[in-house]
């Protein structure tokens, strides 16, 4: 009766080990790269969709300049209206929010980290406006909008028409957090959403990536590049330079960037003053001679990769305590039973 009683004791304690553990489990966070500096343009009116679909993204260049806190970004992409229609849409991006990305690996960018926004197309500057639009909130699967107030541009295209288009921004890359499990680290890190680009009709025919590390950065203080851009390196320039051709984007093409160190006395701010002068920089990299530089193959670290430490280690092995601990103590019990039997048996013999 007592052993009887025993083990439906220790099935109970079991079952409810086992719950608590996956209550335990469901409380680390999904892995990846959490609010990392970055941008994601959306259509801003549902309706269009069927108009991106006409308009074809040729090629893309992407020059990114890394400073510690921060990244420079301008972007010039060629794209083609292929149809005889005259076309017209919206495009923008929240003032405030955040977006979700990635596949198995969260990839997740603090969208009022953009600052300084412009954008030109055949070599005319486009308005921005702000509009309230707090239907989109609901409308947009990746997109959490803080606030209703979205940054609008207005895009015109001429039957068949080509146009060059370039973007140039800023954004803080001092806020990320890299997660593994209970493992957390605070990085730079720095994320190009490839993935936003698949709006567009057909594959992207050409896409071309570089990167120059600033503020005496070297490739040491990058902890991983995403793989599949096939990067090299030239030293005299620090330039990682990449590309992908004929591809439609999925989350497997982000470009994501770990590097540098958090530091708790960054100002943003006062990057934002030098905003002339940075974009005069980002400028001058991108008219360099790429095709007369010498490369190197270089390894690219894992962006994901963290560091295992104690404290992140330390909930595992609580919760592997607690889903085992029954066992454990299940089979000390079964022990002291069978000890106590066959000391009362021998006694019992000894009394006889």
């Amino acid at each position: 009766m007592k052993m009887t009683l025993h083990k439906i004791l220790c099935t109970a304690f079991l079952l409810i080990t086992i719950t608590l553990a996956q209550k335990t489990f469901a409380n680390a966070a999904q892995p990846g790269i959490w609010n990392a500096g970055g941008t994601v343009y959306t259509m801003l009116y549902p309706e269009d969709a069927n108009t991106f679909k006409k308009v074809q993204m040729q090629q893309e260049r992407i020059f990114i300049q890394l400073y510690k806190g921060f990244a420079v970004v301008k972007g010039t992409y060629v794209f083609k209206n292929t149809t005889n229609e005259h076309l017209q849409f919206k495009m923008g991006y929240p003032i405030n929010g955040i977006y979700s990305g990635g596949e198995n690996d969260l990839n997740q960018i603090i969208l009022d980290s953009l600052s300084q926004f412009k954008i030109k197309a055949n070599n005319k500057w486009l308005l921005l406006e702000q509009e309230n639009h707090p239907e989109i909130n609901t409308n947009t699967q990746n997109i959490n909008a803080f606030s209703d107030n979205w940054k609008v541009w207005q895009m015109q295209f001429a039957p068949n028409e080509i146009q060059k288009v370039e973007v140039y921004f800023i954004v803080n890359t001092n806020e990320a957090r890299i997660r593994k499990g209970y493992n957390i680290e605070k990085r730079n890190a720095f994320i190009y959403l490839l993935e936003s680009g698949s709006v567009w009709k057909n594959n992207i025919e050409k896409g071309e990536f570089y990167i120059q590390l600033m503020d005496g950065l070297t490739p040491e203080n990058v902890q991983g590049i995403s793989n599949g851009f096939g990067f090299k390196f030239n030293t005299q320039y620090q330039i990682f330079v990449g590309q992908k051709t004929n591809f439609s984007p999925t989350p497997k093409d982000n470009l994501i960037i770990n590097y540098s160190e958090f530091n708790e006395n960054f100002s943003f701010e006062n990057v934002i003053k030098q905003t002339n002068e940075l974009f005069a920089k980002i400028d001058q990299m991108s008219q360099l001679s790429f095709e007369s530089l010498t490369y190197s193959n270089i390894e690219l670290g894992n962006p994901y990769e963290v560091e295992s430490t104690i404290e992140g280690t330390l909930p595992g092995l609580l919760t592997l305590f607690v889903i085992f601990a029954p066992f454990i103590i299940g089979f000390i019990g079964i022990g002291i039973a069978i000890w106590v039997i066959v000391k009362w048996i021998r006694l019992k013999k000894k009394i006889n």
